[in-house]
């Protein structure tokens, strides 16, 4: 594809001026923003206001019609993902959306079947991977100097920067709370890092310790408690089938130093941390301490995955993010939820 690419977006809140518009598709040549929607007509107007995007639409199946549009990119509260992304496949557009991708393997397995009717790209916007760090460590993991990864601890842990809006807080538009927000970025990061073992079983633990509460002041300012129905903590420990374990945290409100994202990695040759780079190994009875550097200067992870999507689409190249590892995502934090409701392990098919 030569000719100029011409996108839609789909939710104009903070993420899109933020991190996907500037720096995001105004750093990538040749790209035309020809249209904008959200259900708060004043908030896509002001954005197209401020872009110069010359269509506003308040309903993404009229923004769909507009045949000129090569692809989307979503931005939308989760529970909305589902249908804008099938809508779109369907109207023959690729597809950028944010994380998580869905809240349920069911409508993963949907967007699935719709991309195979389609042909299109659809990418989860995983911006994490993007970044000058991960993108060093992921090249050094995959020398091998990892070895076997027995055990990860993988932490999205917040002490108390909650977001504020409904569509966080409320599960009927979110879906969940921080396991699904932050936790998808830590658990995928660190699948990504050890090529996606498939996971086979999940224990977990979900609970709503402060949100309800006003102990804890927020950084980001107050938030509705009445609206509040998800989840400010979340646990699970995951098995995988070729025998390595997971531990996984995410919290928006806990008592801690600060906050915490990060994955430690423990291989048989030695182990990393991510992001700090740091890694600990051994030598002919002598023990290492190094550190992974990044080994070019990158843009935000947020342009570099933009970057990557429309290269992918010019260039015929698969999704940089495949559905098919995105789809273990969403279904391991699926089951730690379920497993905190049924009070029970829970078993996680093989979806190839």
């Amino acid at each position: 594809m030569n000719k100029t690419l011409k996108v839609g977006l789909i939710g104009t809140g903070g993420i899109v001026r933020g991190a996907h518009l500037k720096p995001g598709w105004l750093a990538v040549p040749d790209v035309e923003i020809v249209a904008a929607c959200d259900v708060n007509e004043k908030a896509a107007r002001a954005l197209a206001t401020d872009f110069n995007i010359p269509h506003v639409f308040t309903d993404f199946r009229d923004l769909l019609k507009l045949d000129e549009i090569d692809a989307v990119d979503i931005c939308t509260p989760n529970k909305v993902h589902t249908p804008s992304v099938i809508a779109a496949l369907d109207a023959g557009k690729h597809v950028l959306c944010e994380k998580p991708l869905a809240v349920s393997t069911e409508e993963i397995l949907a967007m699935r079947d719709a991309l195979r009717r389609t042909d299109r790209i659809l990418m989860t916007a995983q911006h994490q991977r993007f970044t000058d760090i991960s993108v060093a460590i992921k090249a050094w993991a995959d020398t091998g100097a990892l070895g076997e990864v027995y055990h990860s601890r993988v932490n999205a842990t917040r002490r108390n920067w909650l977001p504020t809006s409904p569509g966080f807080i409320d599960p009927k538009l979110s879906g969940g709370g921080p396991c699904m927000d932050i936790g998808v970025h830590a658990l995928d990061t660190a699948l990504w890092f050890m090529n996606f073992p498939r996971p086979v079983r999940v224990s977990g633990r979900a609970h709503t310790n402060f949100a309800k509460g006003f102990d804890i002041p927020g950084g980001w300012g107050e938030w509705d408690r009445t609206l509040f129905g998800v989840e400010d903590f979340a646990s699970g420990y995951i098995h995988f089938a070729n025998g390595s374990t997971m531990a996984l945290e995410a919290s928006w409100l806990q008592h801690q130093e600060k906050e915490d994202f990060s994955a430690t990695l423990l291989g048989k040759k030695s182990s990393i941390q991510w992001p700090s780079g740091h890694f600990h190994s051994v030598s002919n009875r002598t023990l290492i301490d190094g550190k992974v550097l990044p080994h070019a200067m990158r843009q935000p992870g947020h342009t570099e995955e933009i970057i990557a999507f429309a290269d992918a689409i010019r260039n015929n190249k698969p999704s940089p993010v495949p559905i098919e590892q995105t789809i273990y995502v969403i279904a391991i934090l699926e089951a730690i939820m379920q497993s905190s409701l049924l009070n029970q392990e829970v078993l996680i098919p093989d979806f190839t």
